[in-house]
């Protein structure tokens, strides 16, 4: 698996959560919905992982965790590539 920085170019970016084991990812959703109403958001319990596409950036992910009672360390957030290839114009 490829692990990138996280930067403010990410837009996807997964949260290890195995320091959070009682880590309500509907509370996450809404939260993250309030700043960001098109965020999605995906819980993998068995792989300890929370995957968000949004358009917040990692300091405000951060700052969004830590807000809503869940501080992760900097280095849980991992950013994800991109996976636009720009063919459609973009």
């Amino acid at each position: 698996m490829l692990v990138l920085p996280v930067s403010a170019q990410s837009m996807k970016f997964n949260i290890r959560t195995q320091r959070i084991p009682d880590i309500d990812p509907a509370a996450v959703e809404r939260a993250l919905t309030e700043r960001d109403p098109a965020a999605v958001i995906d819980f993998d319990k068995a792989a300890a992982l929370l995957r968000l596409s949004t358009c917040l950036d990692d300091r405000e992910l951060l700052a969004l965790m830590a807000e809503i009672g869940l501080p992760i360390p900097a280095s849980d957030l991992v950013g994800v590539p991109s996976e636009c290839c720009g063919g459609c114009g973009g």
